[in-house]
């Protein structure tokens, strides 16, 4: 009787974690859907920093597009730029700053995101 009592608590508490874990997501998650294809982009160039940018300079990579067209991704040196192709949808600029901040928050290599006053937004990774 012991024993199936035993292991009725632990098929319990193995559910009620899976629950919990499931059940809770982060604010990142809806950002990941939206801006998937920015990020990936945008995590090529910041993940091949230390390799990349060892044998270009600041300027021997070129800029990419994302894979969904809406924005290009220009490396200039350990800034990462960042352009809005298109003005015609309802993302506002704010609105993928503080995706990007979101995204990189836990990430020792950036520094900041921040809205430039020409309409571009900047990932500073500098040292």
């Amino acid at each position: 009787m012991k024993t199936l009592r035993k292991n009725f608590y632990l098929v319990m508490m193995f559910l009620m974690t899976l629950v919990v874990s499931t059940s809770c997501s982060k604010d990142g998650d809806a950002f990941d859907a939206i801006y998937h294809s920015l990020f990936v982009t945008c995590d090529f160039f910041i993940d091949g920093l230390d390799t990349i940018y060892e044998h270009y300079d600041a300027f021997g990579y070129r800029a990419k597009d994302t894979s969904d067209g809406k924005y290009t991704v220009t490396p200039i040196g350990r800034l990462i730029i960042v352009e809005k192709k298109s003005y015609d949808d309802s993302t506002s600029l704010s609105s993928i700053v503080n995706a990007l901040k979101s995204h990189y928050s836990g990430n020792s290599k950036v520094n900041d995101v921040f809205l430039n006053n020409g309409g571009t937004i900047t990932i500073d990774c500098r040292n």
